[in-house]
C-alpha cells in the first residue's frame, strides 16, 4: 500500500513537541508524587468518568470552539478580503516551522486530548479546588456530548426523511 502526501519539513518541530510532552509528563509525575508523598494507584471511578468528561470539552473548547478560534489563528496567516460587498477572512497554515506545528497540534482533537488529560489529571490530583472546576467542565463536556449526539440523530432522521422523499417521487413518475 503506497500513501502519497505533500511533504511537509516539520518532523523535528514534531518530535521537539513530542519530547517537551514527555519532559511535561514527568515533571507533572514528579510534581505530584511530592505534593501527594507517593505515585497515584486508584481513582474512583465517577471522578475518573468527571475527568474524562472534563477532557472532552477542554478538548471541543480548545480544537472546535469559535471562542477559541482567535487563539487557533494566532498560528496561521490570515488574509482579508471583500467580495461584493461582504468581508472574508482567509486562513492558510504557514507552510513549515514552530507556528506551523502549533497549528497543526491545535486542530488535532487527538493531539488537544492528551494535553487536555494531563492537565486535567495534575490539576486533580494537585489541587482540592480543581475537583469544582473538573465537575462543571465535566457538565458542560456531557451536554456537548449528548448536543453532539442529538445533531446526529436530527441529520440522520432529516437524511431518512428526505431518501423516503426522494422514493416516494420515483414511484409516482
Amino acid at each position: 500500500m503506497h500513501i502519497r502526501r505533500p511533504k511537509e519539513d516539520q518532523n523535528i518541530w514534531n518530535f521537539l513537541f513530542s519530547l517537551f510532552f514527555i519532559v511535561v509528563l514527568a515533571l507533572a509525575v514528579w510534581g505530584m508524587y511530592k505534593i501527594r508523598g507517593g505515585f497515584l494507584i486508584s481513582v474512583p471511578p465517577f471522578d475518573a468518568l468527571l475527568m474524562a468528561f472534563a477532557t472532552f470539552r477542554i478538548t471541543r473548547l480548545v480544537v472546535y470552539d469559535k471562542i477559541t478560534r482567535w487563539f487557533r489563528e494566532l498560528f496561521a496567516q490570515s488574509h482579508t478580503y471583500e467580495v461584493e460587498g461582504v468581508t472574508y477572512v482567509e486562513i492558510r497554515p504557514y507552510t513549515s516551522g514552530l507556528r506551523h506545528s502549533i497549528y497543526d497540534l491545535l486542530q488535532c482533537p487527538w493531539c488537544i486530548g492528551i494535553w487536555s488529560a494531563l492537565v486535567v489529571v495534575f490539576f486533580y490530583f494537585t489541587f482540592v479546588w480543581a475537583w469544582s472546576v473538573i465537575f462543571f467542565l465535566a457538565l458542560a463536556g456531557a451536554g456537548s456530548l449528548l448536543q453532539v449526539l442529538a445533531n446526529g440523530v436530527g441529520w440522520r432522521a432529516e437524511a431518512l426523511k428526505l431518501e423516503a422523499q426522494s422514493k416516494h417521487t420515483e414511484i409516482r413518475l
